[in-house]
């Protein structure tokens, strides 16, 4: 296996996130063992063991772009929550029953709108659910998931007896910890982004680079 200084797996990760497919590739490559540690100790259901680590890599080409090596954070550490969650939603959905499908023309434009944007709701309130109690408050409110409009930082701070200034750390705390792609999977794939197609398409050889 290739081994690569911090300078130049930084520069792998900037090149990754800016749409290089070689440097995806490799990075694959380099930590492709991380997945099959995270599979080896997750349980897999039904669902055969070449299917689950190709879940896994969905999972670590998402922490692959979504990285910042600039934090001091090991990659390992970010990416295995990440692949994680991805192995857990595909043996979780394999249990579930499919549900029947919906025509088109059954539903309108409008009510077929109004369906995602409740999806949507529901699952940004539950993944923000998940953040410690205070930075739970803070967010509700400063964005209004609480039904009633968004409030100020400074009025935030007022409340709880702080300055506005800590209000935008903990606000800047909790977004960090929701763009994780182990906090985030389930509502990107809601929104309809980074799917496997973006997968396939991120991974597939370049003219001329390596696969």
């Amino acid at each position: 296996m290739e081994e690569y200084t911090g300078k130049e797996e930084k520069t792998l990760f900037e090149q990754a996130q800016a749409g290089d497919r070689t440097s995806i590739a490799t990075l694959m490559r380099q930590h492709e063992k991380l997945v099959h540690a995270v599979v080896r100790r997750q349980w897999r259901g039904h669902l055969r063991y070449v299917d689950v680590v190709h879940e896994g890599r969905i999972g670590l080409w998402r922490a692959i772009l979504h990285f910042d090596p600039e934090r001091g954070t090991a990659f390992s550490t970010y990416a295995w929550p990440a692949i994680a969650h991805q192995v857990w939603k595909a043996v979780e959905e394999a249990q579930a029953e499919p549900s029947p499908p919906i025509a088109h023309e059954e539903v309108g434009d409008d009510v077929a709108q109004q369906t995602v944007r409740s999806e949507v709701s529901r699952t940004l309130r539950a993944t923000v659910a998940q953040l410690p109690h205070k930075e739970r408050w803070i967010v509700a409110r400063y964005y209004g998931l609480d039904g009633r409009g968004g409030r100020t930082q400074r009025a935030l701070g007022e409340k709880l007896g702080c300055t506005r200034q800590a209000i935008s750390y903990h606000v800047r705390k909790a977004v960090r910890r929701l763009r994780h792609p182990g906090w985030s999977a389930r509502l990107r794939a809601v929104l309809g982004y980074q799917q496997r197609a973006d997968y396939r398409a991120a991974v597939r050889p370049s003219s001329g680079g390596r696969p």
